[in-house]
């Protein structure tokens, strides 16, 4: 049976290697969501894909995925993959307001409000899988994360809180924490040590696999941290 799959900040990293795999699998119909439309050029000759670009942060980005869900999916939706986000990596004194808003915008806010959004058809349906893409950062505080810190462990708390609440609706809520990975996520960060970082389609293989178990088995948490550091 085809399964519907909306994904965000899917047009580079993680997202994008999530996306290719259920495309591979040739049995989900997809919407992908991201901000650079030159990025998706993989995929918009798909015909089991439909592409939303826009900002999360925006209410109209929300109001646009939602109605192509009723479009597209019949107001069906299977699997959630939040998956938008950014990172800046600074002293605390040096965090700006903007960078603050920045952050707790798309790292936290996008994710609550889009999440809203879909959670009611998975309760109409009683079925559904919510995946909240966070970090080891959401698990674990370190210097020069400390907005980073407050997001990421903001967006644990709200997958815990969900989950508690989503499981009397037939609805898993997973919470997703990997290290660092090799992706286009610190290409513009200065003395940042990649070369141990992760493989983001084995990370993506690993999530993917996660939406596919058995449904009477809930997949609350993985943390996936890299062997060398």
């Amino acid at each position: 049976m085809r399964k519907n799959v909306l994904i965000t900040g899917a047009s580079s990293g993680l997202g994008k290697e999530i996306a290719k795999i259920y495309l591979q699998k040739r049995n989900y119909t997809l919407i992908l969501n991201g901000k650079n439309v030159k990025a998706f050029g993989l995929f918009k000759n798909e015909k089991n894909v439909s592409i939303i670009i826009g900002d999360l942060t925006k209410k109209e980005t929300i109001d646009s995925i939602e109605k192509e869900i009723l479009n597209t999916f019949n107001g069906h939706v299977d699997i959630l993959i939040n998956n938008a986000g950014i990172i800046y990596i600074k002293p605390f004194e040096e965090i700006t307001t903007i960078e603050l808003d920045n952050l707790l915008d798309i790292d936290l806010k996008a994710h609550i409000l889009l999440t809203q959004r879909i959670y009611p058809f998975m309760v109409s349906q009683k079925s559904g899988h919510i995946i909240n893409v966070n970090s080891t950062s959401g698990k674990e505080a370190r210097a020069n994360h400390t907005m980073y810190n407050a997001a990421k462990f903001g967006l644990m708390g709200f997958t815990n809180a969900l989950r508690i609440e989503a499981k009397k609706f037939n609805i898993r809520v997973t919470g997703f924490h990997p290290g660092g990975m090799k992706t286009e996520f610190y290409d513009n960060m200065k003395n940042i040590p990649t070369e141990t970082y992760m493989d983001p389609k084995k990370i993506a293989e690993i999530l993917v696999y996660l939406t596919e178990i058995d449904s009477s088995i809930a997949p609350d948490e993985l943390v996936l941290n890299r062997m060398l550091k």
